[in-house]
């Protein structure tokens, strides 16, 4: 498959896993040969942050990072580090307030813990005026209860790796929420539904991601079939196009600016 000609922005990969920490050399150099300008690195833990902000003086004008704990990490969340959050969002490197949100399906982390450390993440994203990279699964009602509690004090607000239902949907796009769409769109089994509703999602609300490691594009001449990396964007975006029927070129113009604004690039 041929580059796309216009450069591409991967709003979360979890680079900080050992996968591809490992390998971090070689993920730079794929990125940048399919065009992939800039990486937004997923922090899962305020430890992610520290780690996340270390990689990125190895390649400053690709790679930035959200400062967050993920709600399968709201156990380990105190109030101590509140603070230290809030001082972060003021570093050059760190573009958003995440990956935080609810997740009931696994429970990692009990739900009053899990809501408790959302809420604390949504007031330090209304503090500092940043946006916010959100994840939820099968928690909507709760999700959406405190997400339209704080909506009018943030900034702007993505809904990453987003699977649910056209329902689900019009609930985000009714709070002018983004929208992320990763390989799971590609999935001919657990994707599919997806294929409907993307379409419903205006040019100005997507954008696009990975979430490396997980959700390897299928169907696509994938070299490296151990782990997803952000050079396979490019399918991603390939597999949008065709689904919308898009010209490419148009598709990707459109994500890359609502992802630079969004993240403030």
């Amino acid at each position: 498959m041929a580059n796309n000609s216009l450069p591409l922005i991967d709003i979360g990969a979890n680079l900080l896993d050992k996968k591809l920490y490992q390998n971090i050399d070689s993920i730079i150099q794929k990125s940048k040969s399919n065009n992939v300008e800039k990486i937004i690195i997923t922090s899962s833990h305020i430890d992610d942050t520290k780690k996340a902000i270390k990689l990125i003086y190895k390649e400053p004008n690709m790679f930035c990072t959200t400062v967050g704990f993920h709600p399968h990490n709201a156990k380990d969340y105190k109030d101590h580090y509140y603070d230290e959050m809030d001082n972060m969002c003021n570093l050059p490197e760190v573009k958003a307030i995440g990956e935080c949100g609810l997740d009931y399906r696994r429970n990692y982390s009990r739900p009053i813990d899990q809501i408790y450390c959302f809420r604390k993440h949504l007031d330090l994203a209304s503090n500092n005026n940043l946006p916010m990279f959100l994840h939820e699964r099968e928690a909507h009602d709760d999700f959406l209860i405190l997400l339209k509690e704080y909506i009018h004090k943030i900034e702007n607000v993505v809904v990453h790796c987003f699977t649910g239902s056209k329902q689900e949907l019009e609930n985000y796009l009714d709070l002018g929420c983004y929208i992320g769409i990763t390989g799971w769109i590609t999935d001919p089994k657990r994707g599919y539904h997806l294929h409907d509703i993307i379409k419903y999602i205006p040019s100005d609300k997507l954008m696009i991601e990975t979430d490396s490691p997980y959700l390897l594009p299928f169907d696509y001449p994938i070299t490296n079939k151990k782990y997803n990396e952000p050079s396979n964007l490019i399918y991603i975006m390939d597999a949008i196009s065709k689904i919308l029927k898009k010209d490419k070129k148009v598709l990707s113009n459109e994500i890359y600016n609502n992802t630079y604004d969004f993240f403030n690039l």
